[in-house]
């Protein structure tokens, strides 16, 4: 299980970098659009190329955020149970959060296969929908692969309930 552990977790910090470069790449596409309005030459498809890459940064990102917990969370009350109380809410959250990102990809490849079926484009740059879709979908199947092995660290006494993986 260590070598699976660490496969995803490089999986997710790869996703965690092409986020993070869709990001950059979306300030500097705005910058440029608005420097370049001022000379009445804007960035043909900047709104729609902003919007695919939000959807990339907002995906890809979700695994390593998972990974160091960073999702909002109340754990002050929780942390003051009973272990085995403690172990009953985190793995009624964890079947919770592993059957959403599984349906969330499963939801996601099949709107995307419309899509691509129905030859769905945006309209300025006329960039197809489904890859992003497809794209979306796979950022939540590794979300549901770190929480499976978070979930089996914590049942084989690798690691508490509420703790942060080592990066």
């Amino acid at each position: 299980m260590p070598v699976f552990t660490r496969e995803v977790r490089r999986l997710s910090n790869f996703l965690n970098l092409v986020a993070g470069w869709s990001l950059v790449g979306m300030t500097a596409l705005t910058c440029a659009d608005v420097i370049l309005r001022i000379f009445r030459h804007p960035i043909l498809g900047t709104y729609e190329i902003v919007g695919f890459l939000g959807a990339i940064v907002a995906s890809f990102a979700m695994a390593h955020t998972t990974i160091l917990r960073g999702h909002v969370a109340v754990e002050l009350l929780v942390m003051r149970l009973p272990h085995k109380v403690q172990f009953a809410i985190y793995l009624i959250i964890h079947v919770l959060s592993i059957t959403l990102f599984a349906l969330i990809a499963y939801e996601s490849i099949l709107f995307g296969n419309d899509l691509r079926l129905a030859n769905e484009v945006s309209l300025t740059l006329q960039i197809p929908f489904f890859p992003v879709l497809f794209g979306i979908s796979f950022a939540c199947m590794v979300v549901c692969l770190v929480l499976l092995v978070d979930f089996w660290r914590v049942l084989v006494g690798q690691a508490k309930v509420w703790y942060q993986w080592e990066i």
